[in-house]
């Protein structure tokens, strides 16, 4: 019997738990779903030219919102959206938030306030521009009455509830709103508080009805300062225990019946008679052969005294037989009524409901919580047939009942184990999501005798995973919008899976090859083109750069301005693939360039290849990727060296040197030379492949005389020179690093 009124107790403890998980779950989705819209409509201004439409809409879809402000960082209200009947404000309205330094994403929280005993709740978010600066405050006044009618419809038993109150003692929610009042705290009413009821687990006390009440109270978890307290009547709570000991006295008293009826019968029929044969047998064995008594029973007693004369030598071992026999029945008998007393008492005692079946389909037994969840106990209508349509058992998610083939619980008759989560049991308006396990159970004859379900209500962890799905696709969306700003290879280089696994100082080493790319003349081309055209400009070029380097493996480290740098983690092939096509690329472009306000436009692109150190620099409020390396430093100045010698493309010797296949590219030596900030000459080349084809063709022919005449200049014999280069030029006008050296020839020869 304790171990039945232990069950009850731990039964309503778990109600209440649940009850109170579910309203902790409540208003925190009430809030994070708040949260959730001022991130997405902060995002929505910074992209929009119309804050009035974005305000509007947002107080359209979300109706506890009372007023929505776009401020000034200053706290001069820009525009306004509010319920009728609100003030409309020219300053931010008196509230307990603070706007300054709010970071990107921050939504920021006020405490809980009383208008005319109407609980409001302020949050402010800062609306950013394009680099995540704040420009504007997002400011909203919360109507927390709409979180009380979620919060008065759960229910804790037949009379409990739910409601909310602060640390401070501050009742946020109440189904007697008269409570909500910023002087009446939950201390001075059921003498405890919040955290009080938190930290005592099980509570009794007199509640907020003025009745004795069970409480359990839970912490929030999106606001940790809020508590979630469900209170049921006491009397709900001890009328079942009352009931339960009153069951258990009732088998109590008739077990006791029972017993003295079993010894009032075996007295009479059995004991009496075998009291006369004892004393017959007394007589037998003193040699009173001749002794004789009767006894009035028919039964097998009976017809034993009428033969007890000729079985006189059998009698003894008779009586001895049948009384073992009668007492190892009766252990026998204790023991099957104590195992069936103890199985009943564990299958009413699990949280899951349990289901039997004969092996016809019948059901046979149903626990407690089978009861609840199907809406009814053993039906002795249903059968095989129409099991489903007895317990209403439905595909998850629609109107159409569950294959009686599938049912778990019937394939057990089949001798199947299964198990599946897509059925769902309509009990009224509710429908319950189960998850099912279905068990053959055999006789000792191997035969099966039964089939047991044993199911569960899933409706918290559907709930739970549609929550954990929306909140993995809101990730994978954030995570597309920050490789925007910093490149998956950056992170993959730094051994990153996600931009949010990134910290200061983070850094590494590598070998890689550095492409600088500039727009040659920029400054005169801006010059004649508005702010507007010039953006449109520098995007239309740069969009149509991105894919060369993407599509040979490299991927774009910053955008100076009109220039590129990326970065290249392979061999040094992809970054010269990557730069013969961008400027191949150009020349396409070029085409669409014919106006005379929008002429063709050239490039210059430096390649270089070394080690050098990616990471990330900054402060605690602002840090960015970069490379540090002389190798950036060199690709850089390489780039600038192109106006020089009129070409394209310049690469180094590393980058040379590192090439696999480099004589599937035309590549010509240009010159030695000691670049800024260097002290050991380095060799560079160009690379000609994009060149138009009949310079290309020209080049190609001319290479080895070409790079004669660049070792005859070094060596100081520019006439010699002068005269190689002349020739290159008569084989095509247009070679602009040939034109360079020879006006170098020309100059050094008029200086000696």
């Amino acid at each position: 019997m304790t171990l039945g009124l232990t069950a009850s107790v731990e039964r309503v403890k778990r109600k209440l738990e649940r009850v109170n998980i579910q309203a902790a779950r409540t208003t925190d989705l009430f809030i994070l779903n708040l949260q959730s819209d001022l991130i997405a409509t902060s995002a929505s201004l910074s992209a929009t030219r119309e804050p009035e439409a974005v305000l509007r809409n947002m107080l359209v879809r979300n109706t506890s919102l009372l007023d929505i402000l776009l401020m000034k960082p200053e706290g001069d209200v820009v525009a306004q959206q509010s319920r009728v009947g609100r003030l409309k404000y020219d300053r931010h309205p008196p509230t307990q938030l603070a706007f300054d330094k709010m970071s990107f994403g921050e939504v920021r929280m006020g405490e809980v306030y009383f208008d005319d005993r109407a609980p409001q709740l302020d949050m402010a978010i800062a609306v950013t521009d394009d680099i995540g600066l704040p420009e504007a405050v997002l400011f909203v006044t919360i109507d927390l009455n709409r979180l009380w009618n979620k919060i008065i419809g759960i229910k804790a038993g037949k009379d409990g509830y739910a409601f909310l109150a602060t640390e401070k003692g501050q009742i946020v929610a109440f189904r007697n709103r008269q409570l909500q009042d910023p002087d009446i705290l939950l201390q001075d009413k059921i003498d405890r508080s919040s955290l009080d009821l938190a930290r005592s687990g099980f509570n009794f006390y007199r509640g907020l009805n003025g009745q004795w009440v069970v409480a359990i109270a839970q912490r929030l978890e999106i606001m940790p300062s809020w508590f979630a307290i469900v209170e049921q009547p006491a009397r709900e709570f001890l009328t079942p225990l009352l009931f339960v000991a009153a069951v258990w006295l009732t088998i109590l008293l008739a077990a006791i019946a029972l017993v003295y009826s079993i010894i009032g019968f075996t007295r009479k029929r059995i004991v009496l008679p075998l009291g006369l044969l004892r004393n017959a047998v007394g007589h037998l064995s003193s040699g009173d052969w001749e002794y004789r008594f009767q006894i009035p029973n028919t039964d097998e007693l009976g017809e034993l005294a009428d033969s007890f004369q000729r079985m006189a030598g059998q009698l003894r071992d008779t009586f001895a037989t049948l009384e073992r026999n009668n007492a190892k029945m009766q252990v026998l008998n204790d023991a099957l009524i104590q195992s069936e007393r103890k199985l009943t008492q564990f299958l009413e005692a699990v949280p899951v409901g349990i289901f039997v079946v004969d092996s016809r389909g019948k059901p046979y037994y149903a626990n407690q919580k089978a009861k609840e969840l199907l809406g009814k106990g053993v039906d002795r209508e249903a059968s095989a047939e129409n099991l489903v349509e007895v317990y209403q058992a439905y595909i998850a998610g629609t109107n159409r009942l569950y294959p009686n083939e599938n049912q778990p619980v019937l394939r057990a008759l089949r001798g199947e184990i299964s198990n599946t989560e897509d059925m769902e049991i309509h009990v009224g308006d509710r429908r319950i999501p189960i998850e099912i396990w279905g068990t053959p159970i055999y006789d000792v004859e191997g035969e099966i005798g039964y089939a047991i379900a044993v199911f569960q209500d899933i409706t918290e962890r559907k709930k739970a995973e549609a929550e954990r799905q929306r909140f993995t696709e809101q990730l994978s969306q954030l995570n597309v919008a920050y490789e925007r700003f910093v490149p998956e290879q950056f992170l993959q280089l730094l051994d990153k899976t996600s931009i949010i696994d990134v910290r200061l100082g983070d850094a590494v080493q590598k070998e890689m090859s550095v492409l600088f790319a500039d727009i040659r003349n920029f400054t005169t081309l801006s010059e004649r083109m508005t702010p507007e055209d010039n953006f449109k400009f520098i995007n239309a070029y740069l969009s149509r750069m991105e894919p060369s380097i993407v599509e040979n493996g490299g991927f774009i480290d910053k955008y100076v301005g009109d220039g590129i740098m990326a970065l290249f983690g392979g061999n040094a092939d992809d970054a010269v693939r990557s730069g013969i096509s961008m400027l191949r690329r150009l020349q396409e472009y070029n085409k669409t360039r014919t106006r005379p306000d929008r002429p063709p436009i050239s490039i210059g692109i430096g390649i270089n290849t070394g080690l050098l150190m990616l990471g990330t620099v900054g402060g605690s409020q602002r840090m960015d990727s970069t490379v540090i390396s002389d190798t950036v430093n060199l690709a850089s100045r390489l780039e600038n060296l192109t106006k020089n010698y009129q070409v394209a493309l310049l690469i180094t010797h590393q980058t040379f040197l590192r090439l696999t296949h480099a004589h599937q590219y035309q590549i010509r030596l240009i010159d030695r030379v000691r670049v800024k900030g260097k002290s050991e000459q380095i060799s560079i080349f160009e690379v000609f492949d994009a060149d138009p084809e009949d310079l290309c063709k020209a080049k190609k022919a001319m290479k080895t005389d070409f790079e004669q005449a660049v070792l005859l200049y070094h060596m100081g014999l520019f006439s010699e020179a002068a005269d190689v280069f002349q020739r290159c030029l008569q084989v095509h006008e247009n070679d602009g690093a040939a034109q360079f050296y020879l006006e170098q020839c020309q100059k050094r020869g008029i200086e000696r």
